[in-house]
């Protein structure tokens, strides 16, 4: 076609009616179908290989089988699933665990079970039982007020949350140094005692804590009140030195802190006002490790000697089964002395390492817990796997050393191995 035929094609486009203009067209846009349920969790297979110490003091309390074995074996399956649901702005969410050791009926229990609610963009509130996570430490939270009890030998452990209604108001700032700050508000509603579904009203208790963003460095203040509690006043503080080096502390002031120590034999309660402290950092290297390093001091733990006291005084309670203060020393020892960290100082550090000799979806880690009072220590590396989508494979071998009378050197178990194998939807 010459070019005279195309201009007189388009001549006729543009004289007939409707032709050669632009067009409205009508689209209709699916809507997205917003997920407002959801479901994930994990499945836990656990075997361990445990060496016992049988001249530990401890060894007796633990209602460990009769055996002339020097390893005993355990096997479980822990089983978390996590719900989800919000719609518009409320949201639920629940956390539930369930272990299974032996051939008897599961008990569910619940970690977390709260809902929460966007009052205004700026302010939200929750209410019902909810992990709380103060502080800034990866193995020690001395202002972890309202926090489960961390295991310092896993601290990414789930543990059950505490019932409360909390009150958050958040703001954020331009131009500043003051970037954002926020403010917490915590009541804590204490749970029913043992077979009732009461509790005393007077165990009612109040959470505080303000953050502050200044100039890239997080600031937070904080404060506990209970009745028949110790009154608690806190801070902590992270930074980043450098882009590849962050430092972080928390420090704790108790006011009549409930002690326990052994003397003369026997248990003597008193009312302590002590300083803790942690300060800590995190490093990463060029080849792509992380360090975790932190020291921690409790001005309220035992020294060595008191730990000695201790050692002797649940030694001599289970000498004889008889006795008829036996039975109150095993409780002594399992509930007033019961801590993950019963000391006055610690240490603490971490090596994580991604992909070694780049096997790919692996880590290695190494971790130790050094007790600066006794001189005992624990030391574990691990080794992580991922071969599959949703899998995981977990080799956790732990050593536990030291003098007899010591923290680590007087567990129940000397030496352990666990192998964990994790499926996740």
């Amino acid at each position: 076609m010459s070019y005279k035929g195309i201009l007189l094609c388009l001549a006729t486009m543009l004289y007939i009616p409707g032709q050669g203009r632009s067009q409205e067209y009508d689209f209709e846009i699916p809507e997205i179908e917003e997920r407002n349920l959801e479901f994930s969790g994990n499945l836990d297979a656990k075997w361990g290989l445990l060496g016992s110490r049988k001249d530990s003091p401890f060894y007796p309390l633990q209602n460990l089988p009769a055996t002339t074995d020097d390893y005993l074996s355990q096997y479980r399956l822990d089983f978390y699933l996590d719900g989800e649901y919000r719609f518009e702005e409320l949201g639920v969410f629940v956390k539930s665990f369930s272990q299974y050791v032996r051939q008897e009926p599961i008990d569910p229990s619940l970690f977390e079970l709260y809902g929460s609610l966007n009052l205004s963009p700026r302010l939200s509130m929750s209410l019902g039982k909810r992990r709380y996570n103060w502080g800034k430490g990866y193995a020690f939270n001395p202002v972890g007020y309202i926090n489960a009890q961390k295991d310092p030998e896993n601290p990414d452990l789930a543990l059950a949350g505490l019932s409360a209604l909390s009150l958050d108001f958040n703001r954020s700032l331009e131009g500043h140094n003051l970037q954002n700050f926020s403010l917490s508000g915590v009541v804590l509603i204490p749970e029913a005692e043992d077979n009732t579904r009461f509790a005393p009203a007077s165990q009612i208790g109040m959470a505080l804590k303000f953050y502050l963003l200044v100039r890239d460095v997080d600031i937070e203040l904080m404060t506990l009140y209970r009745r028949g509690q110790a009154r608690r006043y806190g801070a902590d503080f992270a930074a980043n030195l450098k882009t590849n080096l962050e430092m972080h502390g928390e420090l704790d002031y108790a006011v009549d802190e409930d002690t326990y120590r052994i003397l003369n034999g026997d248990p003597v309660h008193r009312r302590r006002s002590g300083l803790s402290y942690l300060l800590g950092i995190r490093y990463l290297t060029a080849t792509n490790t992380t360090l975790v390093a932190e020291f921690y001091h409790r001005s309220n733990g035992m020294n060595k000697a008191e730990f000695v006291d201790y050692v002797a005084y649940v030694q001599d309670g289970a000498k004889d089964d008889l006795s008829p203060d036996a039975e109150v020393n095993r409780a002594i020892a399992n509930d007033l002395f019961r801590s993950k960290n019963l000391m006055r100082d610690y240490a603490y550090a971490k090596l994580t390492h991604p992909e070694p000799f780049s096997l790919l979806y692996s880590s290695v880690a190494a971790f130790v817990i050094y007790n600066l009072q006794d001189e005992s220590f624990v030391l574990s590396p691990q080794f992580a796997f991922k071969p599959f989508t949703n899998f995981e494979f977990l080799c956790w071998p732990s050593l536990l050393a030291g003098g007899a009378e010591a923290e680590y050197g007087s567990r129940t178990f000397q030496r352990r191995i666990e192998f964990w194998m994790r499926f996740f939807f």
